[in-house]
């Protein structure tokens, strides 16, 4: 790649654009078959390579939860990752997806596999972070490799609430959900997803208005049930806002284990 940018050096836009060109050429990329047609998945590394295998067999209950939506609705997917739930669903469904991304790694593959697969017209991804409040802090990464998870906005704890050492610490902005409808006007969320790794509690209590709208129809939230007095706590401030817990859930895979006590809640109105 080195030798390609020294070729393009002297060549202004023109040869920004080859090696735009060329690299996409050399980009790896996996192919995972759906029932809805063939979907590309940039993998720049191990991790994305991991998530396009396990596309469809990592949360299958997220799976069939995409799968129960109604057409013609909007889903947010908080927390995207590199993109696999954004992908399905806008494939599976005619719905519209606000995916949000903090990491800039993987919001750089998100936007690549939104490309490969001409999905701008349905998928919007925005680099930015949910939290109770509207601010300007850091996202603590775990790790600065595509595809990587647990990383934490404003505090660098791990799942056990213990202090960890960040691998970088990215500036962030962050906004409460409520605020950031109120500031934007976003097509409104029939559907939200949060997978976010430790701070689900002051997202949801960001979210109150919204998920008490008549317009949201289900969210999936990733729980860690070992922290029982949080996790109770989330699930009574979402049933507060009229939505009733319909099944937790995770893959059998994780059954043992590390992530043993992580499930997705699924709550409907």
């Amino acid at each position: 790649m080195w030798g390609i940018r020294k070729g393009a050096q002297g060549l202004g836009r023109k040869g920004n654009l080859i090696i735009a060109e060329l690299a996409e050429k050399l980009a790896p990329t996996i192919d995972v078959p759906l029932e809805t047609g063939m979907l590309k998945m940039y993998c720049p590394g191990r991790l994305p390579v991991w998530r396009a295998e396990s596309f469809l067999s990592k949360e299958p209950e997220t799976i069939e939860w995409v799968d129960s939506f109604e057409g013609n609705s909007v889903f947010w997917d908080i927390g995207a990752n590199v993109g696999v739930f954004s992908l399905y669903s806008a494939l599976r469904h005619q719905v519209k997806v606000l995916a949000f991304e903090p990491a800039a790694a993987n919001y750089y593959v998100l936007n690549s596999n939104i490309r490969l697969n001409q999905l701008d017209n349905k998928i919007s991804a925005f680099c930015l972070a949910f939290n109770k409040n509207t601010c300007l802090d850091s996202l603590f990464l775990s790790s600065v490799e595509f595809g990587s998870a647990l990383h934490t906005f404003s505090k660098s704890n791990d799942l056990n609430e213990k202090p960890t050492v960040p691998k970088q610490k990215q500036g962030m902005i962050g906004f409460s959900i409520d605020d950031f409808i109120e500031r934007f006007n976003p097509f409104f969320p029939n559907y939200i997803k949060i997978d976010v790794d430790g701070i689900e509690g002051e997202i949801v209590d960001g979210a109150l208005a919204t998920l008490a709208d008549d317009r949201m129809k289900s969210i999936l939230i990733e729980l860690d049930t070992k922290n029982s007095i949080e996790s109770d706590r989330i699930i009574q401030v979402i049933e507060q806002a009229g939505l009733t817990l319909e099944r937790r859930q995770h893959a059998p895979q994780f059954d043992q284990g590390e992530y043993s006590s992580i499930y997705n809640h699924i709550f409907r109105r």
